[in-house]
């Protein structure tokens, strides 16, 4: 092929967008057109969060026909909530008596419906198509297209524990005609396989990768800024305030943190959702000696999230399902020991007692044990962040994940070239 391979990428938010998902993309795609040469256009909606494929209140992004995002072209499309209503009581009614098509109605449901992506996805030269991440709607899009269509590759980031929104047949199917689905783990490969029957050479396990942070923000920063003592302990989540993620109970388990050790902050970060605001009530209801030690911010800034993440003593994300976990890799990549959720994506990540401390979800004892041996143990701190840097690099550096893609990418146009060939 003389001329760049071009990539065809849909998602369904894209930054400025806030996401893991939405960086990850922004990521791969930046580095194929800087390193690789390659034309990489995006197709994605003007959603800001995916509230908005269902509440057309919702502040969105500016619809441009065309934006130039370091050498990507991005293309954002209005989304339709006009279903919405309907497929709100229509999907749940269907699920509930598993009558056939639940799952179409439940991704309907999940959106976007953007009548604009699916026919910019018709139309859109493209050698190969990737389209991230279950269990979005515009998944289906790319096999919408006339034959004969580029390759397709899908990326799902699928939370097994989580029925209702990832067991769905309708996308199964997409899986079983792609020409690969990316997963994140090989729990999530061994799942597609073994209960949905999906060929092993059809899934590919590539990991998130991150670039090392360098330089850091000034040791101190955050706290001095924010009123923290230097010999205080500070406890940080930093991600989205998603309801499985366990940050409630990490507010709930604070209290007895305090009386165990009293120089415990707890800080809370990420982009906003709609259990933001049950979070605050949490936070309001504590004791006003806590309350006083907890920080809550929302939608942060980069620079903020470095900050947090240099002067902060532990990472906790105890959650309840992970497709994988990237916030537990940009802790490491701070040097940060971690504590997160029993739930098999991360497990499949961090090796409890070498990478970092297990917890089950919503145990409040134990949560608390490993918050308190942290606190007392400052060469476990020392130990389990070293053990976690040194995973990253040899794992989850950024440049090796993004050469996985471009590979997995020209193999698929290749291949498509060679049908092409032989036809002729």
């Amino acid at each position: 092929m003389t001329r760049p391979p071009r990539l065809l990428q849909l998602v369904h938010a894209y930054p400025p967008a806030l996401g893991g998902v939405q960086q990850s993309v922004s990521d791969v795609c930046e580095a194929l057109v800087a390193d690789y040469g390659w034309e990489v256009t995006v197709l994605t909606t003007n959603a800001l969060t995916s509230l908005s494929f269902r509440d057309s209140a919702i502040p969105t992004l500016p619809v441009e026909p065309y934006e130039q995002r370091n050498g990507v072209t991005v293309r954002r499309f209005p989304v339709d909530t006009r279903w919405a209503p309907f497929l709100r009581y229509a999907q749940a009614a269907a699920y509930r008596l598993r009558l056939p098509g639940h799952g179409k109605l439940r991704t309907l449901w999940t959106g976007p419906i953007s009548p604009g992506l699916l026919r910019a996805t018709q139309t859109e030269k493209a050698d190969v198509i990737c389209a991230a991440t279950f269990p979005f709607n515009h998944l289906s899009y790319p096999f919408r297209r006339p034959e004969p269509r580029p390759p397709v590759i899908l990326v799902g980031a699928i939370h097994t524990e989580n029925p209702w929104t990832y067991h769905r047949p309708d996308l199964f199917r997409l899986v079983k005609r792609a020409y690969s689905t990316i997963v994140h783990t090989e729990h999530e490969r061994q799942w597609l396989i073994e209960d949905q029957h999906v060929s092993p050479e059809q899934v590919r396990v590539i990991g998130h990768g991150i670039e090392t942070p360098k330089p850091h923000p000034p040791e101190g920063t955050f706290r001095h800024a924010h009123g923290v003592p230097p010999d205080a302990f500070i406890v940080a989540y930093v991600g989205a305030h998603a309801r499985h993620k366990g940050i409630e109970t990490l507010i709930q388990v604070f209290p007895r943190l305090v009386e165990s050790h009293g120089t415990a902050w707890l800080v809370i970060a990420g982009a906003e959702t709609e259990y933001s605001a049950q979070l605050q009530r949490l936070i309001s209801a504590l004791p006003d000696q806590v309350r006083a030690h907890v920080l809550f911010f929302t939608d942060i800034s980069d620079s903020l999230k470095a900050e947090i993440l240099v002067d902060c003593d532990v990472f906790a994300s105890p959650s309840r399902e992970e497709a994988f976990g990237i916030t537990t890799i940009e802790a490491w990549a701070y040097a940060k020991p971690v504590v997160v959720g029993d739930s098999p994506g991360q497990l499949d990540v961090v090796e409890n007692g070498r990478l970092g401390l297990v917890v089950p979800h919503r145990d409040e004892d134990r949560l608390l044990d490993a918050l308190v041996r942290l606190a007392k143990d400052e060469g476990l701190r020392g130990e389990l962040a070293r053990a976690g840097k040194d995973q990253v690099t040899a794992r989850y550096d950024l440049s090796r994940v993004i050469d996985q893609y471009r590979t997995l990418f020209a193999e698929a146009a290749g291949s498509a070239a060679k049908v092409t060939a032989n036809r002729s």
